[in-house]
């Protein structure tokens, strides 16, 4: 079944808060004692915790936390880096697979949702076993697609809101801004104003050629997701001015699931919470529009 109501943080989340903490501050220090302290502090908010949030801002907590404790605002900073490089190097053997493919666009959005398992903050495959991951999961279908209607939908002159991701991933996503492009599509990329988890930031999309493609926004902020109180003016703009939204990722689904624009999600179901959520078995990849059932 669907669950129309906006998505809250539950109990697992706790749980997962402290798993992330421990996978951050080990990209940011081999101090242990540091590793210790983060978690004692992580430990002491627990309480004041406000579990009527979405996950993804339950656990802003945990790297407010880890940057204020470090120091460090970008401690996946070397992660995003070879993240990037490793993609640079397979999409053009990857384009090609696309391009060759029966049915193109349907290829590239499975292209776009393989790039989804590169997540450093919740420690998805390692950068250096991408290639047999992205194989794998090129291969695998949606579990919920919703293809034809996204379809039906791309009419030249439409505009197109992109929410990128993660860099690395992001590389992935200009095989479909392309095809989008070729069907007529109008599409601008956002990207975070500055560094959270190895989410995509400007200088990630410039890594991965967007700005040759598209135009590039910032949403307005580092949040996981999209906080729509701290949105920019350029994003708020865009989004207002967009026929369709494609949002990559598990955060973006978080927060923006109960919006009432023309969203469509594209993500692998990482957690058993969004698996729950979208009724469907962790690990699933979806494609799945949010007016679906609404």
């Amino acid at each position: 079944m669907w669950y129309l109501c906006r998505m809250n943080a539950q109990a697992e989340c706790i749980l997962c808060m402290f798993n992330q903490a421990l996978n951050t501050v080990r990209a940011a220090t081999d101090d242990r004692a540091v590793w210790t302290e983060v978690l004692k502090r992580l430990a002491d908010l627990v309480p004041d915790i406000d579990m009527n949030q979405t996950p993804a801002a339950v656990s802003q907590n945990v790297y407010r936390l880890i940057t204020e404790i470090t120091g460090q605002s970008d401690p996946f900073a070397g992660h995003k880096q070879l993240s990037n490089t490793t993609a640079l190097r397979l999409r053009p053997g990857l384009r090609d697979t696309v391009l060759s493919s029966a049915d193109p666009v349907s290829a590239a959005l499975h292209l776009a949702a393989a790039g989804n398992v590169i997540d450093a903050g919740i420690g998805q495959a390692p950068i250096q076993d991408i290639e047999a991951t992205l194989v794998n999961v090129l291969e695998t279908p949606f579990g919920i697609n919703d293809l034809d209607a996204f379809r039906a939908e791309l009419i030249p002159g439409k505009r197109m809101l992109y929410l990128a991701d993660n860099a690395g991933e992001i590389v992935f996503d200009t095989v479909l801004i392309e095809q989008l492009q070729r069907l007529g599509i109008q599409v601008t990329v956002s990207v975070k104003s500055s560094p959270i988890i190895n989410d995509a930031t400007r200088t990630d999309a410039e890594a991965a050629g967007i700005p040759a493609l598209a135009e590039v926004i910032e949403t307005g902020s580092n949040d996981i997701g999209i906080y729509f109180d701290r949105i920019s003016p350029e994003f708020r703009r865009a989004l207002a001015q967009a026929d369709l939204i494609l949002a990559k990722g598990q955060g973006n689904y978080e927060t923006c699931e109960d919006r009432p624009e023309n969203f469509y999600f594209l993500l692998k179901a990482k957690c058993q919470l969004v698996a729950d959520h979208l009724d469907v078995p962790l690990g699933t990849l979806v494609f799945r529009h949010g007016k679906r059932g609404k």
